[in-house]
């Protein structure tokens, strides 16, 4: 069942997509048909994809919109040879070019695809990736050529092109990003694409166990309030644009690509302190994170300081930002509609912080913020280590001041931010310190409802009988009914 879904699915993807080409499953046979749309169009039985093979149906469907593409350019159009099951995957393994692989990868993350979802790890064959830089799309590509990307950082490979005096620098086999290199490599494998041999493949299975443990996550430098305000004050005269987005973000804790999918700016909300995400669906992340929500101001005195609650002044600083940097939206097979380059929106705003490639530009006026490393029991208190800050330590930051400031519960945090209650204790009050607990303690402390209603227990309430507190009740209801 499930496997005819697909089929069902990529048929429609074909047809949407105006392809040349288009597939149907024949009763009695379990292969696919591909046919060609023309007029007395050839037909052949795809034996290298079976109908109750997802990942097959969803690898054909994505040779047939390249071979279509390929056919409206002035190419040969979809190589028939690849679907008598010569070749595993449906993709030719001999003598492929880089320009041949990376137009097959580009088309299953395109929205869509198979990987529209799960897209980073394939980013190496965009353009503007390192395959699409490094080498000429009509370049033959070898297998040494992919292993030397998986072993060494891509800034690494390039510079040593440039200047064979250069060292390759090794990746880190323990972190994230080898590991979405293994994904990568196993993907290229499953197309049928041969340079993903079977000794790279187990190679790097090999190094990232011997690295052990993943690599801890670098230490997170968080803002203080006043660090942030006084840093938000210098950027709002030099800066208005970026100094409203990075303000909004600030105040209410948000993920830096949220920015362009603000339904309702503070003052459209029926709470004037509210602001409003509208739902998305994040083609080229592996889900959408948040949804429809709403998010708090935190602390509400930004809102007018940084003219946040100036509804028509929001409008227009929203307006330019989706002008400047647009986002781009596509309709996926299975009818959502995907904002696709959320990804890209995101590191535009982290980019403003910290650009090791274009300094020039970064927000002229830099933020500091501090991390607390881990005390010994009986040994002196390590200092407090100082460095720059990420766009999302702006939103980690929100957390620490909520936590410190209010006496929400989490679960209201953690819904003004998005995520479970579990994510928001474990991963945004990692870098909570002592005083800052100490200080959201004694807020709630004080704050304590039992000892309110002891207080209140405590007045003197003689001569207020049981008659009068029946009489007064009446009084009130008899005055909401009026």
């Amino acid at each position: 069942m499930y496997g005819r879904r697909a089929v069902e699915q990529a048929i429609q993807r074909l047809r949407l997509a105006g392809c040349r080409y288009r597939l149907r499953e024949r009763q009695g046979s379990p292969y696919l048909t591909v046919y060609e749309t023309k007029r007395d169009g050839r037909t052949l039985s795809a034996k290298a994809y079976q109908a109750d093979d997802d990942e097959a149906v969803e690898a054909l469907a994505g040779i047939l919109l390249a071979a279509s593409k390929d056919l409206k350019r002035g190419g040969p159009g979809l190589d028939w040879s690849q679907l008598d099951g010569s070749t595993k995957g449906g993709v030719s393994s001999r003598g492929l070019s880089w320009g041949e692989i990376r137009r097959v990868i580009k088309e299953d993350i395109a929205p869509g695809g198979p990987k529209a979802r799960d897209r980073n790890p394939f980013s190496c064959f965009c353009d503007k990736g390192y395959f699409g830089v490094a080498f000429s799309d009509d370049q033959e590509a070898r297998a040494e050529q992919l292993e030397q990307f998986c072993l060494y950082t891509p800034a690494s490979l390039l510079a040593h092109r440039t200047d064979s005096s250069q060292p390759l620098v090794p990746r880190a086999f323990n972190t994230s990003v080898f590991y979405g290199t293994i994904q990568m490599v196993n993907y290229l494998a499953k197309k049928g694409i041969s340079i993903a041999t079977p000794e790279l493949r187990r190679k790097l299975e090999d190094l990232k166990a011997i690295a052990g443990r993943p690599k801890a996550p670098s230490p997170r430098f968080i803002p203080r309030s006043e660090e942030l305000q006084a840093w938000l004050d210098q950027l709002q005269q030099i800066d208005p644009l970026r100094g409203w987005v990075m303000a909004m973000i600030a105040t209410f804790g948000l993920r830096p690509p949220e920015i362009w999918h603000i339904e309702q700016l503070p003052g459209q909300c029926s709470d004037p302190t509210f602001l409003q995400i509208s739902a998305f669906e994040a083609g080229g992340d592996s889900a959408t994170k948040t949804g429809h929500r709403f998010a708090i101001a935190q602390p509400e005195a930004w809102l007018k300081r940084y003219r946040l609650d100036d509804l028509l002044h929001g409008q227009k600083m929203l307006k330019e930002l989706r002008k400047r940097y647009p986002v781009k939206a596509a309709e996926a097979a299975d009818g959502t509609l995907q904002f696709w380059n959320n990804s890209d929106l995101g590191r535009i705003v982290a980019h403003w912080l910290k650009n090791s490639g274009r300094e020039d530009r970064e927000i002229p006026v830099k933020l500091y913020g501090s991390h607390q490393p881990r005390s010994v029991p009986g040994k002196t208190k390590p200092k407090a280590r100082r460095g720059r800050c990420k766009a999302y330590d702006l939103r980690h930051a929100w957390a620490i001041r909520a936590r410190e400031m209010t006496t929400w519960s989490t679960s209201l945090k953690a819904s003004a931010m998005g995520h479970s209650e579990a994510i928001h204790a474990k991963r945004y009050l990692a870098e909570l310190t002592a005083e800052q607990k100490e200080r959201g303690m004694a807020r709630q402390k004080a704050l304590d409802e039992g000892a309110q209603r002891q207080s209140r227990e405590s007045l003197n309430l003689e001569g207020i009988t049981p008659e009068i507190l029946a009489r007064a009740r009446a009084m009130a209801a008899l005055k909401n009914v009026n």
